[in-house]
């Protein structure tokens, strides 16, 4: 083999090389990003009652439910900035308030750290709308919030007209 041959297939083994890496480094990105639309979730117990409540109504499943709470609060922020604004910040001290009077999670029974815990894993666009609300390290927040918010709109509205009358 000539020394230009040998040249040619080093060249060829390292553009490989090159190759596999980088698309090495791809799926370790890739699997970088699923594990950060994974997310651990904290309920409290008013947000528990009205999720069991509006997945009832909705006929959804908890946790498509949760993600549609999520892009509920971006699309209250995107038409109503200020005022959801101001609601988000009353909402998350109320929900870390309500999150106080539960038990730390770890001197939980196993039976109530899976009921006040849990997972979910959040789509692509979700997790972009999340970042856009400036919300990534208070998802718990965001869904306390929608939460609440759907929940008057759907139930507490009705409740107020229905005792009016």
């Amino acid at each position: 083999m000539s020394t230009e041959d040998k040249l040619t297939t080093q060249s060829k083994d390292f553009l490989a090389d090159n190759a596999i890496q980088n698309g090495i480094k791809k799926v370790e990105e890739e699997k970088q990003e699923i594990q950060n639309l994974d997310i651990e979730l904290r309920y409290t117990n008013s947000e528990l009652e009205k999720i069991q409540k509006l997945t009832a109504i909705l006929r959804l499943a908890k946790e498509l439910f949760l993600e549609s709470v999520i892009n509920y609060v971006y699309f209250l922020f995107s038409e109503h900035k200020e005022s959801i604004q101001k609601i988000i910040d009353e909402e998350s001290e109320n929900y870390q308030a309500e999150l106080k009077q539960i038990t730390p999670i770890e001197n939980m029974s196993r039976k109530d750290r899976d009921r006040f815990s849990g997972k979910i894993r959040l789509s692509p666009e979700t997790s972009d709308k999340i970042e856009q609300l400036d919300m990534k390290d208070r998802i718990n927040e965001c869904l306390f919030v929608g939460i609440n918010l759907l929940y008057k709109q759907l139930v507490g509205e009705f409740k107020t007209v229905n005792q009016e009358k």
